[in-house]
């Protein structure tokens, strides 16, 4: 993924992180086939005219996938930019730029 990741701020999202890569990547694996299962079950929502739940299924397939590739990394990230954002006022404009970029939820294939 080309951007920061979301995911990473939470602290929750932190201690996945501190496990062994072989659960890390265990994990993912897990997670990646959620996201399979999760567009599918988007895709047939939005068919029968179901948008609320399209989004849903949509949403959980972003988080899958932002897990996923967290998860996947070989080293956890050591904090920085990665992971803890920088609140001070000096830096205000930077984070609210960065926090509302739109992000292509579905590239071309």
């Amino acid at each position: 993924m080309g951007y920061l990741n979301p995911l990473l701020r939470l602290s929750a999202a932190q201690k996945l992180l501190q496990l062994p890569l072989d659960q890390r990547l265990a994990l993912a694996a897990v997670l990646r086939e959620l996201r399979e299962t999760a567009n599918a079950e988007a895709e047939l929502s939005w068919r029968r005219r179901k948008g609320l739940m399209a989004a849903y299924w949509r949403a959980v397939s972003t988080y899958s996938r932002h897990f996923a590739h967290a998860l996947s990394q070989a080293a956890p990230p050591t904090g920085g930019d990665d992971c803890t954002p920088d609140t001070s006022a000096s830096n205000e404009s930077a984070l609210l730029e960065r926090d509302t970029k739109t992000i292509d939820m579905f590239p071309p294939k």
